[in-house]
């Protein structure tokens, strides 16, 4: 028989919408538009039909200017009985808008350190994080690949959408 013998508070290292570390971090409470099982730890979201309410996955017609952050492992969800975590429709989700976090990954990416970071709005890899394609989110990834997942630092969206096509910290805008 096994018996736990160390507890602790600390977010497990490489776990999908872990923090990665107690760096300043901004935080927000949204509530799933998707179907059950279809929002996932560590995946980026878009507003959802009531913006600043609810979250949806990102579509091909999403823009930078749009992210919403990333969705948060809170450690609050229990598993059924066949072992799998499913966030439900209409439950409520953290989702990080500024700090570090643990990501997922595009299949086969490869990030390194201060690599861009792209969320994926379509394809069997949609709301995962790339070096390349789909949309260019604020912020950087500031570690390798591990298991699937990778931190980033994501810098945050404070002002409207710019013109040039390109996000920098602090702005938005579009780069598709």
């Amino acid at each position: 028989m096994s018996v736990q013998t160390s507890y602790g508070n600390q977010t497990p290292r490489g776990v999908a919408g872990g923090i990665y570390d107690m760096f300043h971090y901004a935080v927000d409470s949204r509530f799933n538009e998707e179907a059950d099982g279809v929002l996932r730890f560590g995946v980026g979201v878009v507003p959802g039909t009531l913006p600043g309410s609810n979250i949806k996955m990102p579509a091909a017609d999403s823009t930078a200017a749009q992210f919403e952050g990333v969705v948060l492992n809170g450690y609050d969800r229990q598993q059924d009985l066949s072992g799998k975590l499913f966030i439900l429709n209409n439950q409520n989700v953290s989702i990080m808008r500024r700090g570090r976090v643990w990501v997922r990954l595009a299949a086969d990416e490869a990030p390194k350190y201060g690599d861009e970071v792209h969320l994926l709005t379509s394809g069997d890899d949609v709301g995962c994080f790339s070096t390349t394609g789909g949309l260019t989110i604020p912020g950087r990834f500031i570690g390798s690949a591990s298991n699937g997942v990778a931190p980033v630092e994501l810098y945050g969206i404070d002002a409207p959408a710019t013109t040039t096509g390109t996000v920098t910290p602090g702005g938005s805008g579009e780069n598709g």
